[in-house]
């Protein structure tokens, strides 16, 4: 371990002196608690928590090899990783897996045995610690996914932050802060639980659906009512009968009818919706459409009118909307008319 250079710097009002370091990546230790393997690790016994574990996680569920062969490429690790001071990993697991695999691909290129780190001072309080790594993820493009800046959010509350101080510092309201949280609780509780492999990376993609189900107030109305709904919801996911968040978006007025809630369980999102757009025509296109049409032809403005006054182009428009109206009402008119009774010679007819 070499030292650099120090770099002071502003963590939420309180100064923090980071040094850089050039390390050898297996003097380093990964964190077990990252929110990229935390689950995971959690469903381990603890003395099984270790950096074995911790490196098959990160290889399996990442794309460590992409990360592995871009390092290589670039002759090392280019962007510092972050130390506490034990040596263990506050941020950069990904990287450290990734150069190890580098180094023993590459045992004579001197390139990967060592990396840059900035080492935390020993008595940084862990809230600060969270605080540079919310700084680093929270507000990057190149940061966590939803549900893990979720698991950050939700560490910060765990670690004496109230709601509204995160939202504070992050740029959201602390409802939506709670929102996040309750989601990220709700996957860990009710979802990964029942998946045939809980580490597999696609199932945090899943984290939208299961914040959007939270944000949706007639989904939490529905809750009320239907205590269960959070399982059959963290079900439907897991089975892809919700598979978009417009899915979970419309899924209140599919648990509105009784006749439609059962085909989603039975059949499916797609039967529940074809049912719904049977027995209410504002769930067709073309109704919808309409509708929302006339609305806006009684919303016309004087200005508007004017135009069409104005305009042939416009006013050819309108007329011919009229005329496709009026012959489509004449048309169901026609359906609608009950048939002539046949006269008795016509009948005569028929029989011969």
């Amino acid at each position: 371990m070499t030292d650099m250079a120090t770099y002071t710097r502003n963590i939420q009002g309180r100064r923090v002196t980071l040094t850089l370091l050039e390390i050898d990546p297996d003097e380093v230790k990964l964190d077990p608690g990252n929110p990229r393997v935390g689950f995971a690790m959690r469903q381990l016994d603890s003395e099984l928590r270790g950096d074995e574990a911790c490196t098959l996680l990160l290889t399996s569920q990442e794309d460590t090899e992409g990360l592995k062969r871009s390092i290589i490429l670039s002759g090392g690790v280019q962007e510092p990783i972050y130390l506490r001071h034990d040596l263990s990993v506050a941020e950069g697991n990904r990287r450290v897996v990734a150069m190890r695999a580098a180094k023993e691909e590459h045992p004579d290129n001197p390139n990967f045995r060592r990396m840059p780190a900035w080492l935390i001072p020993q008595k940084t309080p862990e809230d600060v610690v969270q605080d540079l790594l919310n700084e680093i993820h929270l507000g990057s493009v190149r940061g966590w996914a939803p549900y893990e800046k979720a698991l950050q959010m939700r560490a910060l509350v765990k670690g004496g932050l109230i709601e509204a101080e995160v939202a504070e510092r992050y740029r959201m309201t602390a409802n939506e802060v709670r929102q996040q949280i309750d989601a990220a609780d709700m996957m860990d509780r009710l979802y990964f639980p029942i998946t045939d492999d809980p580490t597999a990376a696609e199932h945090r993609s899943k984290f939208s659906y299961f914040l959007e189900f939270k944000r949706n107030g007639r989904l939490q109305k529905h809750c009320d009512a239907s205590p269960d709904l959070p399982e059959k919801f963290a079900v439907w996911v897991r089975d892809g009968r919700v598979d978009t968040g417009m899915r979970v978006r419309r899924l209140p007025r599919i648990l509105d009818t009784k006749e439609a809630a059962r085909l989603l369980e039975v059949e499916g999102f797609d039967a529940a919706e074809q049912y719904l757009s049977e027995v209410d025509p504002r769930e067709q296109e073309l109704y919808l459409v309409l509708e929302r049409a006339g609305t806006r032809l009684r919303d016309m403005t004087v200005a508007e009118l004017v135009q069409v006054r104005d305009s042939p182009e416009r006013l050819a428009i309108l007329v011919d909307l009229r005329s496709a109206l009026a012959d489509v009402l004449a048309n169901v008119d026609r359906v609608m008319r009950p048939k002539p009774a046949a006269s008795p010679a016509r009948k005569a007819a028929r029989s011969r």
